[in-house]
């Protein structure tokens, strides 16, 4: 139980679940998502140093507000040594990588850098709009970019999980600040969703559409969760992020 515990307040369970939502956009465009462990790896071990010094930024400026950074200022100096390591790990990892993966990284890694060490400390509000920003960059933009083409279905597939993203962040936000807005912005997109899939990808078992299906079923869990708030106060995080493992199904 101590290890689930230090997995979910380190956001290792994030990181685990993005490179599995990373590996069924690979899928989506190479049929064969083994193939790009580099970037799999990457995506993995680079979201997980994001998590850890975004949190370790909030505890530097007094924020202990939240059991998960009360996790990171106890364990600054450990997590400071593991947030070393995972980007020694991630630099020696470019030298299998591919030149517009490269070139890729190296534009949206500036966005971060500008991400953590000038918008979280002046605006700290509008991580609920940047995050989700550049969790899509890694999770769609990398498949994208390795991709020869990119079919229609794939782009509005990328659109749905990009809805499911930022309803994922607003159920969040929700929860913490209980502004009724969000409770209805997390609904409106689960329909969304939902209406989406019914005109483009429900007539077949191919596996954009089975993938489509996956978005939409965790996409409407999401508003069942919200509208049943009461039911789920206090796992609601681990629901939420475990949905996001709900690939692993067809991969």
């Amino acid at each position: 139980m101590k290890i689930l515990r230090t997995i979910y307040l380190s956001s290792l369970h994030v990181a685990l679940a993005t490179g599995i939502c990373t590996a069924a956009f690979f899928k989506l465009t190479w049929n064969a998502p083994q193939t790009q462990w580099v970037s799999l790896l990457q995506i993995v071990l680079t979201c997980w140093l994001i998590y850890i010094l975004d949190r370790i930024l909030d505890v530097t400026r007094g924020n202990t507000s939240t059991e998960r950074h009360r996790f990171h200022f106890e364990n600054q100096y450990n997590l400071q040594i593991l947030a070393i390591a995972l980007a020694a790990v991630n630099i020696f990892l470019l030298f299998f990588q591919s030149k517009e993966v490269i070139l890729y990284g190296a534009v949206t890694g500036t966005f971060v850098l500008l991400y953590l060490a000038w918008m979280v400390p002046r605006h700290p509000k509008a991580k609920d709009y940047i995050m989700p920003v550049l969790y899509l960059a890694a999770v769609v933009g990398v498949p994208f970019v390795s991709a020869s083409s990119i079919t229609l279905s794939a782009w509005l597939i990328a659109f749905m999980f990009a809805l499911l993203v930022f309803q994922n962040l607003t159920s969040f936000a929700y929860f913490e600040q209980g502004k009724r807005i969000k409770r209805k912005t997390v609904t409106y997109i689960g329909a969304l969703n939902l209406f989406l899939f019914i005109v483009f990808f429900s007539g077949s078992a191919e596996y954009v559409n089975r993938l489509a299906l996956i978005f939409t079923a965790i996409s409407v869990v999401y508003s069942f969760i919200i509208n049943n708030e009461k039911r789920f106060s206090v796992r609601y995080r681990w629901i939420m992020d475990g949905l996001l493992f709900l690939p692993l199904l067809i991969l």
